[in-house]
């Protein structure tokens, strides 16, 4: 199924980060124009990969690559097959049965008519065996989770079609290691500044959201962003939280969405509710719109990423933007974007984690230094203007 995507102008950029910036891109892009790219992945709502795409792809079309969007025509039990191989390639100790194998490889199989392309990128586990079926066309396989400790079964199960591919993007070198022997990029993912979820919002905006969801703005807010997913440990936080709260008065917020290829979510909801107790100053939402979450972190004090496996953490970036100090664990991607103790904090265990949020609520300036520098970081490194240039250098060099 092809996603219609909104009109984006590259030049909308400018301000943000300098018309030489800009000025690159259009230059690079000279001798690819009428290029056909597509990208194709399983789901055109939730979580970083579709967000991505709904920026990307309308800012490659206006610089002139003739890109398209298509996502995977798959039944539920696909995507209940395709979860556990997420868990498996995560390092989950789960089964990989002979039926899952079977519902994978045909449903890959429904979705192999793609095109005539001349790149096909093609995003995480979920539509990789689709190159089996290849004609013509450059091939890339897009890997954004964290696969520096995958469960080897599932790996010998997908390795046969991964190595097919003329080349692999992961987000840092060890999430590449175990799984694909290949021409390798590293690319680190990126957030728009201009979408509805990064834009500046006046502080009525917020106020406003906030109270719908009859926040008090007084006392102080950590908030979580992340899908109802046992990898983002939800349950630490709320572990993390019940500490800082003996020492300090605070409410944790933790907003999730149910993405459509994730069938897991509404039982870790329901599981991550029973684990707060009906706690008044712990509150879960779900499926906010893009403005909604975008007023949650700008009204935070604090932001959290406490995953136990993160093959980046865009809502790590997004916080950064919005000059917020993160305390995230030091996993998969998330040093990329973090100096511990410069434009956030490392942290490597629940006890850490309270404490460092402690130590930020104490210390106002602190704070507010390091959310300055934390959107420093953002700017210079993680924009998606450099996501467009990095593809772009990409495609030159396979074609």
């Amino acid at each position: 199924m092809r996603v219609n995507v909104a009109r984006k102008s590259i030049d909308e950029y400018k301000n943000i980060v300098g018309n030489e910036k800009i000025s690159e891109i259009k230059e690079k892009t000279k001798g690819m124009k009428g290029l056909k790219v597509l990208h194709f992945n399983s789901t055109s709502f939730g979580g970083g990969v579709a967000e991505m795409l709904h920026s990307l792809v309308p800012l490659m079309k206006d610089i002139g690559i003739d890109a398209e969007w298509k996502v995977m025509d798959a039944e539920d039990d696909f995507f209940e097959v395709t979860k556990t191989i997420h868990n498996g390639l995560q390092g989950m100790e789960v089964d990989l049965t002979e039926k899952m194998k079977k519902i994978y490889l045909e449903t890959n199989k429904k979705n192999s008519d793609l095109g005539d392309y001349d790149i096909f990128i093609i995003h995480d586990p979920q539509p990789v065996a689709v190159i089996k079926f290849k004609e013509r066309g450059k091939w890339v396989w897009r890997c954004h989770i964290d696969t520096s400790k995958s469960n080897r079964k599932f790996v010998e199960f997908l390795k046969p079609y991964i190595s097919e591919y003329d080349a692999s993007i992961f987000t840092i070198k060890e999430f590449g290691n175990n799984i694909y022997d290949g021409k390798r990029f590293y690319i680190a993912p990126s957030i728009d500044p201009l979408s509805e979820k990064n834009r500046n919002l006046k502080e009525k905006d917020i106020e406003n959201v906030l109270s719908k969801y009859k926040i008090d703005m007084d006392i102080p807010i950590i908030t979580q962003v992340s899908r109802f997913d046992p990898w983002k440990d939800p349950m630490g936080v709320i572990e993390a939280y019940r500490y800082v709260k003996k020492k300090i008065p605070s409410q944790l917020i933790l907003i999730g969405s149910m993405a459509n290829d994730d069938p897991e979510g509404l039982y870790y909801y329901k599981k991550i509710k029973k684990y707060a107790k009906n706690e008044r100053d712990i509150i879960l939402l779900t499926n906010l719109d893009d403005i909604e979450v975008n007023a949650f972190q700008r009204a935070s004090d604090i932001v959290v990423q406490k995953s136990l496996r993160e093959g980046f953490g865009l809502t790590v970036t997004e916080a950064m933007w919005k000059e917020k100090p993160v305390v995230a664990t030091k996993v998969g991607g998330i040093p990329l974007q973090i100096e511990d103790g410069k434009n956030g904090f490392l942290v490597n265990d629940t006890r850490e984690c309270a404490e460092k949020i402690i130590y930020l609520l104490k210390n106002k300036e602190k704070a507010e230094e390091i959310g300055e520098k934390a959107r420093k970081t953002v700017k210079d490194k993680f924009l998606i203007t450099r996501h467009i240039l990095d593809y772009l250098r990409l495609m030159e060099e396979l074609m």
